[in-house]
């Protein structure tokens, strides 16, 4: 392969929006820097497109922007409960288990709980959608409305299983950082305060990628705070 003349991904179908949303979310600490640390304050560039920027110019332009996306950590996992998705956090991501070639989530006492839990969240969240719905009937047609009840549909019923024990197949999807700003620009706008994280993902320069190595090289003598040294 010409590594002098191969388009990269950063040339085309970089994923700007999602990785945009993500560096939104990365630089919303709410903190300002100190007077005497401004020059390295805007010398900083957020990790997340940093690494993206570095990875879309090794990776070739067919790299599915998907499979990147997710690979940078903006990821959903979730366990299918009799098809719906219920998207998993915390401790519940430690229990999942590798069986037969898939992932799945053994169903104990803990994931009982949990599966309760967020039943008890979903039904919240869809009594704050009626209640604004009431309140301001020009909502009732508004798309993030729409989509916030949809991702709040009941989550059925445990039937008993023919798998001993029981357990939830799991599936990865790429997440939305940039729905999840939409979320959270409603709630303000409209005074709701919902306690769950609208992301449902750790931030992704928590992640590592699994790419492997090109045998390309980048160079960056102004890296400023960090960034591309990380």
């Amino acid at each position: 392969m010409d590594t002098q003349t191969t388009t990269r991904l950063i040339e085309a179908g970089f994923p700007c929006h999602q990785v945009g949303a993500e560096t939104q979310r990365e630089q919303s600490v709410g903190l300002q820097p100190p007077v005497n640390r401004l020059h390295v304050w805007w010398a900083r560039r957020p990790l997340t497109p940093s690494r993206a920027a570095i990875l879309a110019s090794l990776l070739p332009a067919a790299t599915d922007p998907e499979t990147f996306v997710r690979r940078l950590g903006i990821e959903r996992v979730q366990a299918l409960v009799h098809g719906e998705p219920w998207t998993l956090s915390g401790k519940l991501l430690d229990r999942i288990e590798s069986r037969g070639g898939r992932e799945v989530l053994p169903v104990d006492d803990i994931v009982l709980r949990s599966l309760a839990e967020e039943r008890v969240r979903r039904q919240a969240n869809l009594g704050i959608i009626q209640r604004l719905r009431a309140e301001h009937p020009d909502l009732r047609s508004d798309p993030v409305m729409a989509r916030w009840g949809a991702e709040c549909r009941a989550l059925p019923e445990l039937l008993p299983a023919h798998d001993h024990p029981p357990q939830l197949p799991i599936q990865r999807v790429t997440a939305d950082p940039a729905w999840a700003n939409e979320r959270i620009a409603f709630e303000n706008a409209h005074k709701v305060r919902t306690p769950e994280d609208k992301y449902q993902y750790p931030r992704a320069y928590t992640h590592l990628p699994e790419y492997s190595a090109t045998g390309l090289t980048v160079l960056d003598p102004t890296s400023g705070g960090g960034s591309i040294p990380f």
